[in-house]
C-alpha cells in the first residue's frame, strides 16, 4: 500500500490486483512475451537487472540480490504485474563502473518498465549518468549523497542512507555517546569513500566545531594497512571511522590493528563476514560498530517486527545468500521492486512517466527496513531517524536469527 501525499488516502492497487490476479490463475515470472498488452492496455512489466555475474565482486555482491529475487517470487505469487507475468533480462556489469556506459546501451535498447542495480557507487554513478538520457526509472545500491539528487538524477531513487546521513549517524556516536575527541577517518579511494570522507568531515566541523586528527584514503585493491593504521595509531585516535565496500578491505585494516594491539573504538560501513573476524582479539571486535537501519536491530524491549522476522527466515534458506544475510537483509532491493510492484499497480501502468510522477509524491511507505518518503527534487527516500548502529558482536546471539540482524548499541 503505497500513500501519495497528494490526496492524503491510502491506496491498494497492488494488492487488490494481485488478488484478482492470482484468482485469475495468472502466471509469473519469466513466461510473458514481451510487449503484450497488460490490465488497461499496458504493456507488460519488464525489469533490467544489473549484477556482476562475473569479476572479484561476482561472489560477495550475489546476497544482495537475494532480496529482489524474493521480491519477484512474492510478485509471481501475486499473479505478476497489472496481470501480466514479469519478464526479467539480466546484465553482467561485472561490478565494473567501466562496464556501465556498455550495460546501460543494452537496458536502452530493452526499454525496461524499470532498473534494479548496479551497486557500489561508483558503479552506479556510472549507470545513472548514462541512462539519464533514456529516462529510465532505477534504483541502485549507491550511498553517495549526490545519487538522491533529484535535480541532478531525476529518474534515480535513492532507497538507502546516503553518506551524509551515515556521516551524521557516525559522528554522533563517536562523538557524544561515546565522548570520544581523537576521531580518524580511513577511506577506500571510491566515489563512496570521497563522499563520506567529506561528510564526515563536515559533519564534525559543523555539529561539533571538531576536524578528524587522522585522514587515510586507500587504494581498493591495497594489499597492506600497516602504513595508514600507523598513522592513524601515531595521531592518537580513539574513535574511527571505518568506510569502505571491500571486504578484505575491513579484514586487513582489523590485522594490522591486531599487531599494533591498536583498538579505537570502530564505525564501519558493514557489520557483515562475522565468521571471517575470528582471528580478531574480541576486545578490538567488541569495540566493532556499524550504521545500519533501525527496524533491523532488537534491544532487551523492542524486538524487529513480525515482518522482518520472516524475510530473514526466507533469507536465510535462499541458496544465494551464502552465510551472508546481513548483506541480504540490508540491500534496497526488496523494498524497492515491491514499491514498483504497488506503484504500477496503483498508476495502472508500466509508463515510466507516469511511474516517476507516482515517485515523487510517495510518502512515508512503510518498506522492510524503513520508511520511504519521495519529492521531486529529494530521491534520497530514508528518514534520519530510521537509522541506528548496530554492534557487530551480537551476529552471535540468537536474536540476530542466525547473525541476520543486529542489537542496538547502548546509548544511541
Amino acid at each position: 500500500m503505497v500513500t501519495y501525499r497528494t490526496d492524503g488516502m491510502s491506496r491498494r492497487g497492488f494488492l487488490a490486483g494481485a488478488a484478482s490476479a492470482a484468482a485469475l490463475g495468472v502466471v509469473g515470472l519469466g513466461t510473458a512475451a514481451c510487449g503484450s498488452s497488460g490490465g488497461g492496455g499496458a504493456k507488460a512489466a519488464r525489469i533490467g537487472w544489473v549484477e556482476p555475474k562475473t569479476g572479484r565482486l561476482a561472489a560477495a555482491y550475489k546476497p544482495i540480490y537475494v532480496g529482489a529475487r524474493l521480491a519477484l517470487e512474492d510478485i509471481k505469487a501475486a499473479g505478476g504485474l497489472l496481470g501480466e507475468a514479469v519478464q526479467v533480462t539480466e546484465h553482467d556489469d561485472k561490478g565494473s563502473p567501466a562496464s556501465q556506459p556498455a550495460v546501460a546501451q543494452r537496458l536502452i535498447r530493452d526499454e525496461p518498465t524499470f532498473v534494479v542495480g548496479p551497486t557500489g557507487s561508483s558503479q552506479v554513478l556510472a549507470s545513472v549518468t548514462a541512462l539519464s538520457r533514456a529516462k529510465l526509472i532505477q534504483s541502485a545500491w549507491g550511498g553517495a549523497e549526490l545519487l538522491g539528487d533529484g535535480d541532478r538524477f531525476p529518474h534515480h531513487y535513492q532507497l538507502v542512507y546516503n553518506t551524509a546521513q551515515q556521516a551524521r549517524v557516525a559522528a554522533r556516536f563517536l562523538h557524544e555517546v561515546r565522548g570520544l575527541r581523537k576521531i580518524g577517518i580511513i577511506v577506500e579511494n571510491s566515489e563512496f569513500g570521497t563522499s563520506i570522507r567529506d561528510a564526515v568531515v563536515r559533519t564534525l566541523r559543523d555539529a561539533y566545531s571538531a576536524k578528524p586528527v587522522a585522514v587515510e584514503v586507500f587504494e581498493v585493491d591495497a594489499s597492506d594497512m600497516t602504513p595508514f593504521v600507523r598513522n592513524l595509531e601515531r595521531a592518537g585516535v580513539d574513535g574511527l571511522g571505518l568506510f569502505t565496500g571491500q571486504p578484505q578491505a575491513t579484514v586487513l585494516i582489523l590485522r594490522a590493528m591486531a599487531a599494533s594491539d591498536f583498538h579505537p573504538v570502530i564505525v564501519s560501513h558493514d557489520l557483515n563476514y562475522i565468521d571471517a573476524l575470528g582471528e580478531f582479539p574480541r576486545p578490538l571486535l567488541d569495540g566493532f560498530f556499524g550504521t545500519t537501519y533501525r527496524g533491523l536491530t532488537y534491544t532487551d524491549q523492542e524486538k524487529p517486527s513480525a515482518e522482518v522476522r520472516k524475510l530473514v527466515e526466507r533469507i536465510n534458506k535462499h541458496p544465494d545468500t551464502a552465510g551472508l544475510g546481513y548483506s541480504a537483509v540490508t540491500s534496497p532491493y526488496y523494498d524497492y521492486m515491491m514499491l514498483m510492484a504497488e506503484v504500477v499497480g496503483d498508476t495502472k501502468s508500466t509508463d515510466p512517466a507516469k511511474l516517476k510522477a507516482a515517485l515523487d509524491k510517495v510518502s512515508g511507505h512503510q518498506g522492510i527496513r524503513a520508511k520511504v518518503s519521495f519529492t521531486a527534487k529529494r530521491h534520497s527516500g530514508i528518514a534520519d531517524e530510521d537509522i541506528t548502529i548496530g554492534t557487530l558482536m551480537s551476529a552471535k546471539e540468537p536474536e540476530s536469527l542466525g547473525g541476520v540482524l543486529r542489537r542496538r548499541a547502548d546509548g544511541v
